[in-house]
């Protein structure tokens, strides 16, 4: 528990700052291109699965 308090009342440097927010930056735009690259493959498993019904419907 004591060591919780060390480090919240340690001071918080700009470099520390600026190295946080280029972390999240980085974080950030890796989701980003996680989040558009799960949507292409969403988007092709749907057409399989119309591909799919309309097999088993006979059309």
């Amino acid at each position: 528990m004591e060591w919780i308090r060390r480090v919240f009342r340690s001071e918080i440097r700009e470099s520390h700052v600026a190295l946080a927010l280029i972390f999240c930056l980085v974080i950030m735009s890796a989701m980003s291109v996680a989040l558009v690259w799960q949507a292409q493959i969403i988007a092709n498993q749907r057409e399989a699965i119309r591909w799919l019904e309309q097999l088993k419907a006979g059309n």
